[in-house]
């Protein structure tokens, strides 16, 4: 009798609490609406109840919508919210947010595609937009003014790339210091973006089936070609450099390269040619010296 009594009461709460979280859910949701009526919003997180005392955020979650996955936008709506009374307050944040998750796959695709001409395919490359306050007007500027060098406007990045060979022990250096090297400068020439650059060379083997489902923002897991071509890899242990930098376009990290041999190559602005590219040996790399 008790044990009956036990999964009736479990199976109340969690119906008690599942409506709750709905109505608040709703509540959000209905403010962003009014602020953006032309889209379709929903929570892929939360909102989740934050018990601890070292915050005064109670509620958390993170919004998404149609046209952010249309736009294959990795960002979304951040909420974090000390009571919901005053939601109200957010009005304004929720849109700027939304409105820079909307830019930032422009930004990245641009950075994506001249870093592939360079690099090949099948690379990883992450920028670090969580510190782009004004993104979207940074987006903006940079599409109009691409072709046109503007010495004192720039939009500062850091990003991250991640290149796979088939032998780290066998790649010439000087060759990637010049495509590093000349990559961050045509991108600040071309389209005033003056980005930090840290460039990961490591060894395809560690690239397993696991590791590649687990980088994949997993809003578009289900997407027909990443599960097409997620099957194969898992079948046939390769997959062509076009294929897997299909999968690799949905990343939303970098590539965990600890205790592995790795090269890493930095640059920035502060270079003023090729042969002073920074770069860092693993310890790996080291005892093969």
């Amino acid at each position: 009798m008790k044990k009956i009594f036990s999964v009736v009461m479990l199976i109340f709460i969690t119906l008690l609490t599942s409506g709750f979280t709905k109505m608040h859910n709703d509540e959000v949701l209905e403010v962003i609406q009014r602020q953006v009526p032309n889209d379709k919003f929903y929570f892929i997180r939360g909102l989740e109840r934050e018990y601890g005392f070292n915050t005064n955020v109670r509620y958390r979650g993170i919004i998404y919508s149609d046209k952010l996955k249309e736009a294959k936008a990795f960002m979304g709506i951040q909420v974090a919210l000390e009571d919901l009374d005053s939601l109200y307050m957010w009005e304004d944040d929720f849109k700027d947010q939304y409105e820079n998750a909307l830019a930032s796959p422009r930004l990245t695709k641009i950075i994506r595609e001249n870093a592939k001409k360079m690099l090949g395919e099948d690379i990883i490359v992450y920028i670090d937009l969580s510190e782009a306050m004004f993104l979207k007007e940074g987006v903006e500027f940079v599409e109009q003014n691409i072709g046109n060098f503007i010495p004192d406007e720039k939009v500062g990045l850091r990003v991250s790339i991640d290149v796979f060979v088939d032998d780290i022990t066998k790649v010439n250096i000087d060759e990637y210091k010049k495509k590093v090297f000349h990559l961050q400068r045509d991108l600040y020439k071309e389209y005033n973006i003056n980005s930090d650059i840290n460039m990961d060379l490591q060894d395809r083997k560690y690239l397993n089936y696991d590791v590649i489902k687990n980088h994949i923002f997993y809003v578009f897991k289900d997407e027909p070609q990443v599960k097409k071509y997620l099957k194969k890899y898992k079948e046939e242990k390769t997959l062509l450099p076009k294929e897997m930098g299909y999968l690799m376009d949905y990343f939303t990290r970098y590539f965990d390269s600890t205790n592995i041999p790795n090269i890493l190559f930095q640059v920035g602005d502060d270079e003023k040619n090729y042969k002073e590219v920074n770069v860092v040996l693993s310890k790996e790399m080291k005892n093969n010296d």
